[in-house]
């Protein structure tokens, strides 16, 4: 399959699971409470942390595999089928400890033994999807994508309607994951065998570890913020900053989402070509600088608005969590793409190292900034992302020489002319606009329209160009 084929259905898949999301987030999000979040947030971040080490990085390395896939595939099955029964007896038994160690409500231990199942759901089932990626089967994926995503709200707002809590959001996360489970193994033509070939299993699992290492640095990079806001301010507060990050996190997952998966599995077959990876991911982080930082600023621009529309008083403070984190994904998705190029060289140390390098900056700052306030605490993390790109640039330079010159006064003059145009639009709706939903809704119209037209104007003979010449020669 083409990689602008596997483009379009990866992108479909994005942007499918992604405007249902959000659409199901916000009925949710008027039935229950920010603490009824925040609990299922509490167990989620478990359940995330379990699986980098029953996960093990097979997944990635199945991908990158190019020789005795079907004994790599079998190696990978029986390896995450094994570490999830471990794992997943493990939690269950740890639960309540965890419960009142971490997060100090007991409610968590209940729910957390519960959703110990989707451990072995995603141990049944990953390599199935991986093997999908690797094919760049894209279409399946994408048919998986919308029921999985679909069933989780039809069960959830049913729930939640007749005051089921919490317990709504852990009966649809459940029914989406079995559903996932039965399309995989419907839609894969692989089979796992009994027994796997021992040198396949340890080539497998020393390139696994390198990437479940940096699997494990990514998790503290997703969680342990809210992990952090969790310890100190409890479920409430953990509610108002899951959902406005989640929130942020969707936009920016429906526009940009569906290139992760579909560069990895192209980048894999260039090899050692770094040429090629060069020419490569320097158009990629272009094109990524060309929406990732205009969305980041219009959300924050209207986020009070956003907050007060779709959330509604009893979220009041969502607002605010969903600007900044905005502005945080938009500049963080710049280098977003940096370690699917590493892995894709057979070097997945690199990301690795690069994150083990800031990740205590990253908890120092957390622990002080949530000690000042909440809102401190939110800024914070804004403020660690110039960092972050710092360091990723540096090493995206030295690993594959990319011009990382260029791409900064490109980041500059985009960051500053996007926001004069929206800080014009801001003194409009600030003037002449006083409801919340005129404002949201004549804001971003005329924000869209003015920053996509001066993109345009800015991008007519340069990227727009060799985007569209992409697409003709069906490849990168």
């Amino acid at each position: 399959m083409s990689l602008i084929h596997s483009l379009k259905w990866s992108f479909l898949a994005e942007l499918v699971s992604k405007a249902i999301s959000p659409v199901v987030f916000i009925v949710l999000a008027r039935l229950l409470s920010p603490e009824d979040f925040g609990v299922m947030a509490a167990a989620l971040m478990v359940i995330a942390f379990s699986q980098v080490f029953w996960e093990a990085g097979m997944g990635a390395a199945l991908i990158q595999r190019q020789t005795d896939v079907k004994e790599a595939a079998n190696a990978a099955f029986w390896i995450n089928i094994g570490l999830g029964c471990i794992i997943a007896a493990a939690l269950y038994v740890a639960s309540e400890s965890i419960a009142s160690v971490f997060f100090q409500d007991p409610r968590v231990a209940t729910v957390l033994q519960v959703m110990t199942l989707l451990v072995m759901l995603g141990a049944v089932s990953s390599v199935h999807t991986a093997l999908l990626q690797k094919e760049m089967s894209f279409k399946k994926l994408f048919w998986i994508r919308f029921v999985t995503v679909s069933l989780p709200g039809i069960a959830s707002i049913p729930l939640a309607l007749n005051g089921m809590g919490y317990w709504a959001l852990v009966v649809g996360a459940l029914v989406g994951q079995v559903a996932q489970v039965l399309m995989l193994w419907y839609l894969s033509q692989w089979r796992p065998t009994w027994g796997f070939n021992a040198m396949v299993a340890k080539e497998m699992a020393q390139f696994g570890a390198w990437v479940g290492a940096s699997g494990l640095l990514a998790w503290f990079y997703m969680w342990a913020d809210s992990l952090i806001v969790g310890m100190y301010l409890g479920s409430h507060e953990l509610g108002l900053y899951r959902m406005g990050n989640l929130f942020a996190m969707m936009i920016f997952a429906v526009l940009l989402g569906s290139i992760a998966p579909v560069l990895y599995s192209h980048l894999s077959r260039m090899g050692q070509n770094r040429q090629r990876l060069r020419n490569a991911i320097e158009r990629v982080i272009k094109l990524i600088i060309m929406v990732s930082i205009p969305t980041g600023l219009i959300i924050y621009s209207l986020s009070d608005q956003i907050g007060a529309v779709l959330f509604g008083e009893k979220w009041e403070g969502v607002g605010f969590v969903l600007g900044v984190m905005a502005l945080v994904h938009g500049f963080a998705w710049i280098v977003g793409m940096n370690g699917n190029v590493y892995r894709a060289m057979g070097k997945p140390s690199y990301e690795t190292m690069v994150m083990a390098g800031s990740l205590v900056v990253y908890l120092g700052v957390y622990i002080y900034a949530i000690n000042l306030s909440f809102e401190s605490f939110v800024w914070a993390r804004f403020v660690l992302v110039f960092g972050a790109l710092a360091l990723h640039f540096y090493v995206l330079n030295k690993v594959i020489s990319v011009a990382i010159l260029p791409i900064i006064r490109y980041l500059i003059f985009i960051s500053v002319s996007v926001y004069f145009i929206i800080s014009g639009t801001r003194w409009f709706l600030e003037s002449y606009v006083d409801d919340s939903l005129n404002s949201l809704i004549v804001g971003g119209v005329l924000n869209i329209f003015l920053v996509g037209a001066f993109i345009y104007f800015i991008e007519r003979k340069r990227l727009i160009p060799e985007i569209t010449n992409l697409i003709k020669r069906r490849g990168l």
